[in-house]
Order: C-alpha cells, then structure tokens, then sequence
C-alpha cells in the first residue's frame, strides 16, 4: 500500500473494507439502487472502484464515470455513451446515438443546452432517436435485452447538477433531468443497478430544492470513516510497506490527533512524517510532522472544505455556515445551539434571531452529514481535530 494523499486508490493500495463491500454487495443482489452517503474524504470513490473490480470479476460490466467536469445534459450523455462503450455493452446502438451526439454540438456552436434532456437530435428517421433523452434510453432498452448485469457507478452527479442550476432555466432543468434519469432506472431494472456518490451530498441537494422525490428510489448506504482498530492496522500496513514502521504507541497518537480516522487524514499524516525525513518514527517526529502539516503553505490541502461551502450553499447561507465554523473552530469541546446562535446574532445584530436560529438547525444538520461536525450531548463540534486547526488558522 503506497502513501497516496491525492486521488482515489485502487487495486494494491487500496486497504480493504470487506463488512463494507459485502453490505454493497448484498444490496445489490436485493436489486437495489444506490446512493452513497458520506462526508467528503472518506473513501467513497476507492471504495466503489474496488466494488467496481469486484463485479467484474463475477461477470458484471461494471463502469464508472466522474461527471465533475459536465457542464450540461448533452455532456452528461456523451460522457455516459462512452463509458458504456468502453464497457463492450450494445457498440452499434452505441455508435449510432455518439454520431447523433456529435451532430448535436456542432449544430449548437458555443450555444448552451437549453431544451435539457428534451433536446431534438434533428431529422432521424428514427422518433426512438428524436431527443436526447429518447436515444439514451434506446441503448438503455437494448442493454437490458441483452440481459448482462450491469453496473453503472456515477460520482460527483451534484456538481453537474450545480452546474446546471446557474443556467439558463436551471432549476426546471434540473428538475426534469432528476426525474428522467429515475425514470430509465425504474424502466430498466433488471439488470441494470446504478450507484451515485460525491462530494457533495446528493440527498443535501434535492432537498434544498423539494426534488426528494427524483432520488426516493436509491437506497441510501451510508459509509462512515474507519474503526479504531481499522485505523490502527491501516497505519500499520501502511508504516511497513513504506518502510518506516509505526510502533503502537505512535499509531495511537495519530488516531487521538486525527480525532476522526478518515483514511485520508492518515494519509497526509504519515507523508508529514515521511517528509521530515525520520528513519524512526516516534513521539518527537509525530510532533514535527503534525506541525509541518498545519503550517500555512500546507494549508491548501484542506481548503476544498472551505470552498465547497461557496460552491455549495447560497450567499447566505454560506456566510452563516461559515460563521459557524470559525465560531466552533476556537472551542474544542464545543458549543451548544444557544451558544452559537448568540455568537452568530453578536457578530450580525441586525439579523432577525428566528430567521437565524431557522438556519442554524438546517445548516447544523447539513454541515453534519458533510463531515464538518458531530453532535454529542447537545454541544456542536468539529468532528476532525486536524480540520479544526486548519478552520482557526484560515479564519479571519
């Protein structure tokens, strides 16, 4: 297992989570569709790209695309069309809709989708071909005669979504596209299973914009950071096979500083400590590393934490949460609502109190279930110490 601090993991440097892959599994084998819950840098991605390898091994096509980078629903469907076809499944149908696809941008230009999934594809002698949506779901009716298992990974589906939202009709967009892609996967659910996963919480999103509905067949899986004892033989694994063992009393202090095992936090952990260039990893190095990592030109690794509240959340919204954040960043121990809503009104005394305490109880829950915080005993917390101290270092 190499130390890997940047993207997801796969094959040998993966640590294994078999109790989570075997529940995936058995959802599967339920027919069930999938919607990964879980805070950003928890594994999510490495985990299904194992599952990924998994399925392929039985026999299922399994394919995975990242939609980060679509801007809109014809690039959403030219990204789906092509892992498919790297996926062997239906090449003429999928070679015919790619062709109708690229005639679609050329005959747009620099023009932006603005019929959405109801986009016309032009003259086809075909009216199965005629939209966007309707030739999609052609090779969808095709694959599914084919009677394949198929499995159909995609991440990052909310930043696409986002993306569409600041378009031109964004929301109707947004909302038709939702309820066209749960309708394919009602239409074509015997061998075809789907599982979405992000950064951003998909259940957050539709939420936000009463779309629950478009998502309340996905079953919802959540995946949580490792165990104590995971964390401990993760270290441990990872000390031997980059030749700097971990003793049991230094992998425990990593655990206790990192307060939240996310795999990887203990990553970047162990690359401070590899950094400082130690031959023996003990009390005095972990000191030094932990400081090295929380020094201000290392501070960018976290700060997708900090942006994604921007990117996230309306203006609002994100002022509110990120002054929550700066408030709880200086209690370790935490604060409880009242506490907070008095600091936030202290710091904005012409908001109006209920409004504020409105937003407080919807953002605590979001913040939540993204990995900013933890409840315990009615005191809000960051839930990783290593995030705290990035949080009271960037504040203003």
């Amino acid at each position: 297992m190499r130390n890997i601090t940047g993207p997801p993991v796969e094959h040998d440097d993966f640590f294994d989570r078999p109790k989570e892959i075997a529940r995936l599994q058995r959802e599967l084998s339920n027919s069930a569709n999938l919607r990964i819950n879980a805070p950003r840098r928890v594994g999510k991605t490495s985990l299904v790209l194992r599952l990924c390898e998994i399925c392929q091994q039985q026999q299922w096509t399994a394919v995975y695309l990242n939609v980060e980078d679509s801007a809109d629903e014809l690039s959403f469907a030219e990204k789906l069309l092509d892992s498919l076809h790297h996926g062997g499944l239906h090449p003429d149908s999928i070679s015919r809709c790619a062709i109708l696809f690229r005639k679609a941008r050329q005959a747009l230009g620099g023009v932006k989708v603005g019929a959405g999934i109801d986009l016309e594809m032009g003259e086809v002698d075909d009216p199965d071909h005629s939209t966007l949506g309707r030739a999609l779901e052609s090779v969808f009716r095709k694959i599914e005669a084919d009677g394949r298992q198929v499995l159909i990974v995609i991440d990052e589906m909310p930043e696409l979504l986002l993306a569409m939202t600041h378009q031109d009709h964004g929301q109707q967009r947004v909302g038709r596209f939702l309820h066209w892609l749960r309708a394919l996967r009602q239409s074509y659910r015997q061998h075809i299973r789907w599982i979405f996963l992000g950064s951003i919480g998909l259940e957050g999103f539709v939420e936000e914009r009463n779309l629950g509905k478009t998502i309340n067949d996905l079953t919802p899986f959540i995946l949580d950071a490792l165990s104590a004892q995971e964390a401990d033989a993760f270290l441990e694994k990872l000390g031997t096979d980059n030749h700097l063992p971990l003793p049991p009393d230094i992998r425990q202090e990593i655990i206790r500083r990192v307060g939240w095992p996310l795999p990887h936090h203990l990553q970047i952990v162990f690359h401070a400590l590899v950094d400082s260039g130690v031959t023996t990893a003990d009390a005095a190095a972990l000191e030094k590393a932990c400081a090295f990592l929380l020094r201000p030109e290392n501070l960018s690794q976290f700060d997708t934490w900090r942006q994604r509240l921007e990117e996230q959340f309306s203006v609002p919204d994100a002022t509110v949460a990120k002054a929550m954040l700066n408030h709880l960043s200086q209690h370790a121990k935490g604060r409880t609502r009242e506490q907070l809503l008095n600091a936030i009104m202290a710091a904005h005394p012409q908001s109006e109190a209920s409004k504020v305490e409105e937003q407080l109880g919807r953002l605590s829950i979001i913040l939540q279930r993204d990995g900013y915080l933890m409840e315990n005993g009615g005191r809000q917390a960051f839930r990783s110490f290593l995030l705290r101290e990035y949080w009271q270092r960037r504040r203003p």
